[in-house]
């Protein structure tokens, strides 16, 4: 084979495997979008809490933070296609698991923390596969591809409730088989190879070095988990009834939907750091007039739209900026290190936005979170010469 014909492979090689990487994602983003309200109202069926079904998603950022700095090396240890589907296998098992646990919920947590295990397992090994096989000049516009599908699987799943409805088997089943599904194109695709070193950088070490880079990652994880809990409750607030409440999730979910290629591919044009100070900045503008819409229903749709597209923008770019500066043997374990950052987000901000809010009101939690942005895009700013920023 000449040198020719050996690139052209290996190009083939690398665009089955982002293709196969992206909709075993975008497949398993259609389980989790079906999981999550299925989860949250057979919970509140059987009797729990509002704090006891809170606690039970809290349950899943925590499996990240145990269980992500193993990740590196069970990936050099069994490869990446044995570590996916093992990831996939666990996620199927216990979700059949939950199904039978029924109103023994404090079986759901234990099954909840193992589901999550293998649910950041397949977020983990799929980023570190697509930011491996990305052509660096197209990087941005491929992660904006994996975050628009993402989005699109996580917008399709609750649809699935209106076909199988909560009760009995049928929605666990459906569930399931989807996850299922997963597996097929990881098993089909070369996946890339992994070096032997890659499990030796540890992620403490790693997050204070790229302090912006994973910053992004926690404060997607800190904000997004914050309005799709409370973005709601905003809504009602100003006296816009439920209907409202849940349609501005919708806006959320469409904004982030709608604007994530353009926002990878302006990133591959002006640069991945400018485009993360603005994605800050104008998310933190957005965030600013949400409690001025009042009566102004148009206004509320249009903050949030932009929102959810901004805040998922963060991501996009902070997903596109870890490609960039740690490859070969550190990208494995700064992938790792990049969901790590999530998972202290998504604990710590739906927590801190609470306590905001029964502390001074809305305004007072959106204050916050507005600073918060502030702060980041400056931190984004004055780091924008650092080689690993």
């Amino acid at each position: 084979m000449s040198t020719t014909q050996g690139a052209a492979a290996g190009d083939r090689g690398s665009t089955l495997g982002l293709i196969a990487a992206i909709a075993a994602i975008s497949v398993a983003g259609i389980g989790f979008g079906h999981s999550i309200p299925l989860f949250s109202v057979l919970l509140e069926r059987y009797g729990a809490s509002s704090f006891a079904n809170g606690l039970n998603t809290a349950v899943g950022a925590l499996a990240v933070l145990v269980c992500a700095p193993i990740y590196p090396r069970l990936i050099v240890k069994v490869g990446m296609r044995r570590f996916l589907v093992s990831s996939i296998v666990l996620m199927v098992v216990s979700y059949g698991l939950i199904y039978v646990a029924e109103e023994a919920i404090w079986l759901w947590y234990p099954l909840r923390f193992v589901f999550s295990v293998g649910a950041s397992g397949l977020f983990v090994g799929s980023e570190i596969w697509i930011n491996a096989a990305a052509d660096p000049a197209r990087r941005g516009r491929v992660i904006g591809v994996y975050s628009t599908c993402l989005a699109l699987g996580l917008a399709l799943g609750p649809l699935m409730l209106n076909v199988t409805g909560y009760d009995g088997a049928a929605p666990f089943i459906a569930g399931a088989l989807v996850f299922a599904l997963a597996a097929i194109p990881i098993a089909l695709a070369p996946p890339p190879s992994v070096d032997p070193d890659s499990g030796a950088d540890r992620i403490l070490p790693l997050l204070t070095r790229a302090p912006v880079t994973f910053g992004a990652s926690a404060m997607f994880g800190a904000v997004e988990s914050a309005m799709l809990v409370f973005l709601p409750l905003l809504a009602l607030d100003a006296a816009f009834g439920e209907r409202v409440a849940a349609q501005t999730v919708t806006a959320y979910c469409l904004g982030s939907l709608a604007l994530q290629y353009l926002v990878g591919r302006a990133a591959d044009v002006v640069g991945i750091m400018s485009m993360l100070f603005a994605m800050a900045a104008g998310a933190a503008v957005s965030a600013a007039l949400l409690p001025l819409a009042n009566d102004r229903l148009p206004t509320l749709f249009a903050c949030a739209f932009a929102l959810g597209g901004l805040i998922n923008g963060i991501s996009t770019c902070g997903l596109t900026l870890l490609g960039d500066r740690f490859s070969g043997s550190r990208l494995p374990a700064a992938g790792t290190a990049y969901a790590f950052a999530w998972g202290l987000g998504a604990v710590t901000g739906p927590a801190a936005a609470g306590l905001m809010r029964d502390a001074g009101g809305p305004d007072a939690m959106m204050g916050g979170i507005v600073v918060a942005l502030v702060l980041y895009a400056v931190a984004a700013l004055l780091r924008r010469g650092s080689a690993f920023p």
